[in-house]
């Protein structure tokens, strides 16, 4: 017996409800997974989410006041108006260094009778520059002996040379501090009547330094034999087709800059040892050794030789190559290892802190701390998935800051409970559970390095950012 058409039409509208509703929930699915993505492109971009407007509240029938006494308004996202913030200078002023030297001179009234009286001064300051390239020349003496030899007056000793300090000073400071260009300078020095050539500015700004380097030395050495901790950070930039890197040493008494091909571990323990370079081979040595897990034969190959002090790097490197240590990773690690034992040996503290951003060249030889601003940075660079994801990064930041604010005021004022209590809070939260595999993994870095972060409870004084080190 045939189907009735009755039935069959049925069928077929039963089958485009189902399709229909696969298609809504399609469509359904679509539309959620939009606005996800549109709200992670915002996120990212920065850009404002939809503002939330509240609804205007209706004034009362009675035109009475609200219950803070003030008169009904249309919107309560009204906030009061803000004061002025006072100044801190005079109008006209900012902030700006005192000046070097100020001299007084008196400005005398036009037409003073002899009733009046004398109120006192009223200051006003002007600030000028002379500036006025000055050329003296020397007339030394030439006498002849009765020997027939000449003898010729000596030179004043501050002059060393065709062109002064001062001069040599002020084209340093425009070229490096102004970033002005060598061509720009020279045409710059021509126009106020300066004699000089192309080729002597070029002498002036590359050679002739040995003062300064040697004077960079003296400061690394007073500064770390002064100090208890040292704000460490390095930047890269290319040269002639090379990389170069910039290492900064300092604190908030002293800072040194030094420009190397590396920027190694055993770079970054030789610029500590500045002109007193020293290779050590003795127990602590030895422990760092092991400290880093060297390979154990080696370790018990160089332990033979008790405590032995090497002349320079390379007498070290034929060391090595003579007992035929060429891997790589082993004659790093075994390198680190005597730097560390001279630095030691030429009285670097032990206990020196050595702060920076967690780049693992400095960490590892020396009590290592790690800035507080640099550990927050992987939380902020996350990219969640979805508003749940979203909102749990945005919690464990918000907890890593108060931690931070308490970290903050217990450096103000130390106690033994202050430091329980952060403690005990870093550990309930770096060991929260998050259904977030990317933040899981962030918080389990975080844990790792425990150690370093909160070695400022052990040493308040210690810095909580290495921002310091960017600005010396």
């Amino acid at each position: 017996m045939a189907p009735s058409k009755t039935s069959a039409l049925e069928t077929e509208v039963s089958e485009l409800k189902t399709l229909v509703g696969n298609l809504l929930n399609k469509v359904n699915k679509l539309t959620i997974e939009n606005t996800s993505l549109r709200e992670e492109v915002r996120h990212l971009k920065k850009l404002k989410g939809q503002p939330k407007i509240r609804p205007n509240k209706k004034a009362p029938k009675d035109g009475k006041n609200n219950q803070d006494g003030k008169p009904a308004s249309a919107s309560d996202n009204t906030s009061p108006p803000k004061s002025k913030r006072p100044r801190s200078q005079e109008r006209g002023q900012t902030a700006k260094p005192s000046p070097s030297s100020v001299r007084d001179e008196i400005c005398s009234a036009e037409g003073v009778q002899d009733s009046w009286k004398r109120k006192g001064y009223q200051n006003f300051t002007h600030v000028d520059v002379n500036l006025e390239f000055t050329t003296k020349r020397y007339r030394r003496e030439v006498w002849t002996t009765t020997e027939g030899q000449t003898v010729i007056a000596p030179l004043p000793a501050h002059v060393k040379g065709r062109f002064g300090d001062n001069l040599t000073a002020m084209v340093l400071d425009l070229y490096h501090s102004c970033s002005v260009t060598q061509p720009l300078l020279l045409d710059w020095l021509h126009s106020h009547g300066c004699p000089i050539s192309e080729g002597k500015l070029n002498d002036l700004l590359i050679h002739g330094h040995e003062p300064f380097h040697q004077e960079r030395e003296e400061i690394l050495e007073t500064g770390i034999a002064c100090s208890r901790a040292l704000l460490v950070d390095d930047t890269g930039a290319r040269h002639d087709g090379k990389n170069g890197y910039c290492t900064v040493i300092g604190n908030e008494t002293f800072t040194v800059f030094a420009s190397t091909a590396s920027k190694s571990r055993i770079n970054f323990l030789t610029l500590l040892q500045g002109k007193r370079r020293s290779h050590v081979l003795n127990s602590v040595a030895l422990d760092y050794m092991k400290q880093v897990e060297m390979t154990g034969k080696w370790v018990d190959i160089l332990s033979a030789y008790g405590e032995t002090h090497f002349l320079d790097a390379s007498a070290w490197e034929a060391f090595l190559n003579d007992h035929k240590l060429f891997a790589k990773e082993q004659r790093r690690k075994a390198t680190e290892a005597v730097l560390k034992a001279g630095l030691l040996n030429n009285g670097f503290p032990e206990t020196m802190v050595i702060h920076s951003d967690g780049a693992r060249q400095f960490d590892t030889a020396f009590p290592h701390s790690l800035c507080w601003f640099h550990a927050s940075r992987p939380l902020a660079k996350l990219i969640p998935a979805n508003k749940q994801e979203r909102a749990a990064r945005d919690w464990m930041e918000k907890q890593f800051w108060y931690l931070y604010d308490d970290v903050e005021a217990y450096c103000q004022a130390p106690t033994e409970a202050k430091k329980n209590q952060i403690e005990q809070d870093f550990d309930y939260w770096v060991t929260t559970q998050v259904d977030y595999s990317d933040l899981r993994h962030v918080l389990v870095k975080l844990h790792r390095a425990r150690e370093e972060l909160l070695l400022i409870l052990k040493h308040p004084w210690l810095p909580l950012v290495s921002g310091r080190s960017g600005s010396m």
